[in-house]
């Protein structure tokens, strides 16, 4: 028998706890009205069916920054994944990451509280940004879009990030 050694790909976790229902997280991860608030004015668009295309539109209505995918699960107020990967995606990155990346979230109730996991798979490094005072990169951008949900479902108010 012959062992394959098989490439690890990077992946990303965030866990957070907000204060809210199942139901009403649920409502902010699928709404394209709620997510352009927390998620730099972005928007998020499909059927939300196994198989439908997917589609995060940029504000600016600049095609090339819209993320595109697929739908890959849809269990209401439990698990929510898509794959996807950005437009400008064609150049030698797309060929580096060996298929789209994948998005999961993961609702767990707990009491007044649910906790989300997010995990961001099939990632490369250049999907990490070291420089720490952009929004750019995974690392960077994914707290902020997850804090912005977190704040704006407990406050309702939504928060303004700084240019950078």
């Amino acid at each position: 028998m012959k062992a394959e050694l098989q490439e690890s790909k990077p992946s990303y976790v965030y866990v957070t706890y907000i204060r809210t229902t199942p139901e009403k997280l649920w409502e902010a991860l699928t709404n394209g009205d709620f997510s352009e608030k927390y998620w730099f004015g972005y928007r998020m668009e499909t059927e939300w069916k196994v198989g439908a295309d997917f589609r995060l539109r940029a504000p600016d209505g600049n095609l090339d920054k819209n993320w595109v995918g697929k739908v890959l699960e849809y269990n209401p107020f439990k698990r929510l994944a898509y794959n996807t990967f950005l437009c400008t995606d064609k150049t030698s990155t797309a060929n580096k990451r060996n298929g789209p990346t994948k998005v999961t979230y993961e609702l767990e109730a707990m009491g007044p509280l649910v906790r989300l996991r997010l995990i961001h798979e099939n990632l490369i490094p250049d999907d990490f940004e070291s420089d720490l005072n952009t929004w750019k990169g995974i690392n960077n951008g994914w707290p902020a879009v997850m804090s912005g949900l977190k704040s704006l479902l407990e406050t309702g108010q939504a928060i303004v990030f700084p240019s950078k």
